[in-house]
């Protein structure tokens, strides 16, 4: 008897020390680690006005409270998880910046490819291709295997460091957890999480639905899915409306908004501001045919 207890002992002691051990192992580092100073990170920007230029992310944060996503390798889960940061951020500029850094070995290709998926990769904040090719800046020490390196940093300090080797939009947020203690704010909830990861760009012929680009609206809808109640509920959704008023662009923008929130993955069809969206459907109609100023 006391030797089969000494050999369940050993058993036991082993498989608690391979658990214990294999968690210690299982580590992941890519990037500055928190309290690490953040070198330069250089980018060639593939969307907006500075398109083609290079830019420091870092030294455009100047100090500021930043957010930076480094995506080494295109993915649909590196993508949502980009895009629900980053539309984030945008309605939190006055406070925070963001950026994206692509890693590629063939820039030319890399940029090409940012370019053809706006769907997938452009958003407001800027968004580009690495200068240091497909291991990035030898002084940021990220890891191969990592599919996305996102950074919470402060006066130029990393914070938080999440190296994610199969991220998805739910890792959203744990990340703006951190982000919001630094500027301020609401975490948003999982509903939010899955709406800001919408594209709000998209090929003029692609016939599916886009997020708004209007930071505005995007903000009173991330409201209106925070509501806990109907009486919060009600006061969200006249402030949309509010907004909305008689503008075209709004009224078409909030049809394409309802008709995202009745897609199962936003997991809208339990929040408090569901009779409202099904009114919004109803009310404002996605126009049939594409306007002119939507084929420029």
């Amino acid at each position: 008897m006391g030797d089969n207890l000494a050999i369940a002992a050993i058993v036991l002691g082993s498989w608690a020390t391979a658990v214990l051990g294999s968690g210690e192992s299982d580590t992941v580092f890519s990037g500055p680690q928190m309290g690490e100073k953040l070198p330069a990170l250089n980018v060639t920007l593939a969307y907006g006005t500075e398109a083609r230029q290079t830019i420091d992310l870092v030294e455009r944060a100047a100090g500021r409270p930043s957010l930076l996503v480094i995506v080494n390798g295109s993915s649909r889960p590196a993508a949502r998880l980009t895009r629900a940061l980053m539309n984030f951020a945008e309605m939190h500029k006055e406070n925070l910046f963001a950026g994206v850094a692509y890693l590629a070995d063939d820039s030319s290709g890399a940029m090409k490819q940012l370019q053809d998926a706006v769907s997938w990769w452009q958003v407001e904040p800027p968004v580009g291709v690495s200068v240091d090719g497909a291991e990035g800046p030898g002084s940021y020490g990220l890891n191969r295997n990592v599919n996305v390196t996102v950074l919470v940093a402060s006066k130029g300090v990393v914070t938080r460091n999440f190296a994610l080797i199969q991220p998805t939009e739910t890792d959203a947020i744990k990340i703006l957890s951190d982000v919001v203690a630094l500027v301020g704010g609401r975490v948003p909830g999982i509903a939010e999480v899955l709406f800001l990861s919408v594209p709000t760009h998209k090929p003029v012929t692609a016939e599916w639905h886009v997020a708004p680009q209007d930071v505005e609206l995007r903000r009173l809808i991330c409201t209106s899915l925070s509501a806990r109640d109907a009486p919060a509920a009600r006061f969200a959704a006249h402030a949309v409306e509010k907004y909305v008023g008689d503008d075209r662009d709004r009224q078409t923008a909030l049809a394409h908004v309802a008709a995202i929130l009745h897609e199962r993955r936003t997991r809208v069809r339990r929040q408090s501001i569901v009779p409202y969206v099904r009114q919004w459907k109803v009310k404002y109609k996605v126009p049939t045919e594409p306007r002119d100023s939507e084929l420029r």
